[in-house]
């Protein structure tokens, strides 16, 4: 098999589990990514190319994350807002509150990638909804 070849040699999907071959280790940061974008977490189980160990590694996608008291309270305002205005009251006080030590700097960025995921789904789907409409203000034959 040449350097070009797909990392994976066989696939198996499962109803809630992905088994592969592969003939590398696996790529951690770009499964991180994958999880991320579907919001699941990920259990992997590994043995390395002429090494004959398992290795474990597990993560927890951002939104799957137990936080507790006020940063907890605020990623329930970040999945309640159903206006990109609510959403940026959101992050107003998640700003505040983490500059004023509230919460921690790991909260932190937990709360400030929801939000900005957030953000971007929001976003797309008002795009797509004034796309759809006729305004008068639009020029036809642009």
């Amino acid at each position: 098999m040449g350097y070009d070849a797909p990392p994976f040699l066989a696939i198996l999907v499962d109803t809630e589990a992905v088994y592969f071959e592969s003939r590398i280790a696996p790529p951690l940061k770009d499964l991180q990514e994958i999880a991320e974008s579907f919001d699941v977490d990920l259990k992997l189980l590994y043995i390395l190319p002429d090494e004959h160990k398992r290795e474990k590694f597990n993560y927890t996608c951002l939104k799957n994350r137990k936080l507790e008291g006020l940063a907890s309270d605020l990623k329930k305002q970040i999945f309640k807002a159903v206006s990109v205005q609510e959403l940026e009251k959101a992050s107003v006080s998640i700003n505040e509150k983490g500059h004023g030590s509230h919460i921690n700097m790991n909260e932190w960025t937990i709360l400030a990638y929801l939000a900005e995921k957030k953000y971007n789904e929001l976003a797309i789907a008002h795009k797509q909804v004034d796309e759809g409409i006729s305004s008068p203000k639009r020029k036809i034959g642009r």
